[in-house]
C-alpha cells in the first residue's frame, strides 16, 4: 500500500494551531523583557536588587556607582557580592557548587543569579 507524503488539511491546521500557541506563549512570557530591552536607552537607570530569603537587602543604581563596592553576608554561608559601575556579581561564596560565582557579571536588565544554599538572589531590573 502506497502512503501519500503530502500534508493533509488536518496536518496543516495542527501545525498552524501549534505555531500560533507557541508564538503566543513566547510573546506573553517574554514580552515585558523583550519590549523593555528594545526601548531601553543608554542613560536609563539600571538597578540591581539583592534579596535574602525574599527580603530586599539592597537596591543599587548600577549607573551611579563610581568605585568598586562589596556587600558581605557573614551569617550562615559567607557570600561576597561585588558591584562595579554597570555590573554586579557573586565574587565568592562558601557554598559547595559555586554556580552563583560561575554565573559571572550581571550587566543587563533581566539578568539574575542566585545562591540557593545561602538563599541570596541578585537581579538586574
Amino acid at each position: 500500500m502506497k502512503q501519500s507524503k503530502k500534508m493533509k488539511r488536518g496536518d496543516f491546521l495542527m501545525l498552524l494551531f501549534t505555531g500560533t500557541v507557541a508564538g503566543g506563549l513566547f510573546l506573553w512570557t517574554g514580552s515585558s523583557n523583550w519590549i523593555s530591552r528594545l526601548t531601553r536607552e543608554e542613560g536609563d537607570p539600571l538597578k540591581a536588587k539583592v534579596k535574602r530569603e525574599g527580603e530586599i537587602i539592597a537596591e543599587i543604581d548600577l549607573n551611579s556607582i563610581t568605585d568598586t563596592e562589596y556587600i558581605y553576608f557573614e551569617e550562615g554561608i559567607k557570600v561576597t557580592i561585588e558591584v562595579k559601575p554597570g555590573k554586579i556579581r557573586f565574587l565568592s561564596s562558601g557554598c559547595t557548587d559555586k554556580i552563583c560565582v560561575n554565573t559571572g557579571w550581571l550587566t543587563r536588565e533581566g539578568h539574575i543569579a542566585a545562591c540557593m544554599p545561602s538563599r541570596i538572589v541578585v537581579s538586574v531590573t
